[in-house]
């Protein structure tokens, strides 16, 4: 049987996955439109969690939870209106894990987890996944504004299935959250106004989604949000909160489209 040869749209395609971040780790990354180098990438994640015991000040509360990414090359939100929706998912990944939950003073949560799983992105490239960190976070009242605040360690890495090296990981992340009615409304409901800062350390920094990128590692992003009190519903889900950020990441700085929680 003769060998399957790629044809050189593939080709090109398989290097660019190859060599972004944004396809193996988008579970960390989160859901967003990231502009880099004048190439966009789409992500959506959704993680479902099911409470496995109830997390109280005499007992260690433990959580399955599975995020879920797709990622789209070079698709706009606008072209929606053009060409409906996107008719290919250019990465997919699964990776379950399991978290831990401990109440501290102060209404602090200590979470420890782990998680393990796969990307799918195109025939060289795909993947296992795996990953463990912890965050302590905490949610409060900040003078009239709803506060989140989290620090998080991370570690992830990938395995491909194929000849293409593996890569991980180390990030050490500072995150701020915070939203407050604006006191206006429409339809009875208020417009919600949320303010963020994430501050990234990554000590062992994975491969540059830009060709010939240099890594940097001390990252910031600052950004602000919009959303309803209440949500507006689509169908039986609340719409999620819709923003913009700026990322100073060296050669990768970029806009970033939020959708839904900043991080």
């Amino acid at each position: 049987m003769g060998a399957y040869a790629q044809a050189p749209g593939e080709t090109r395609e398989d290097e660019a996955v190859g060599a972004s971040i944004n396809y193996v780790f988008a579970t960390d990354l989160g859901t967003g439109v990231y502009d880099l180098g004048g190439r966009s990438l789409q992500i959506y994640r959704y993680t479902w969690r099911k409470e496995l015991r109830e997390t109280t000040h005499d007992q260690v509360g433990l959580r399955f939870v599975v995020p879920v990414t797709a990622g789209f090359f070079d698709f706009h939100p606008i072209d929606v209106i053009s060409s409906g929706p996107p008719t290919r998912v250019d990465s997919f990944s699964v990776v379950p894990g399991i978290q831990a939950d401990y109440l501290l003073p102060g209404d602090w949560h200590l979470v420890p987890y782990v998680r393990t799983g796969f990307s799918v992105a195109s025939s060289s490239v795909d993947g296992w996944l795996y990953g463990a960190g912890v965050r302590v976070e905490r949610h409060a009242d900040y003078r009239g504004w709803d506060g989140f605040k989290r620090s998080d360690l991370a570690y992830a890495g990938v395995k491909y299935r194929h000849d293409a090296p593996g890569d991980r990981f180390l990030r050490f992340r500072q995150g701020f959250d915070f939203t407050r009615g604006a006191g206006w409304s429409a339809r009875g409901k208020e417009l919600e106004v949320g303010l963020y800062a994430i501050f990234d350390l990554i000590a062992d920094p994975p491969t540059a989604p830009v060709a010939g990128g240099e890594d940097a590692p001390v990252q910031f992003e600052l950004g602000i949000t919009f959303a309803s009190r209440p949500r507006v519903k689509i169908w039986k889900f609340d719409a999620p909160r819709l923003g913009v950020g700026y990322r100073v990441a060296g050669e990768l700085s970029a806009w970033r489209v939020v959708i839904g929680a900043p991080f």
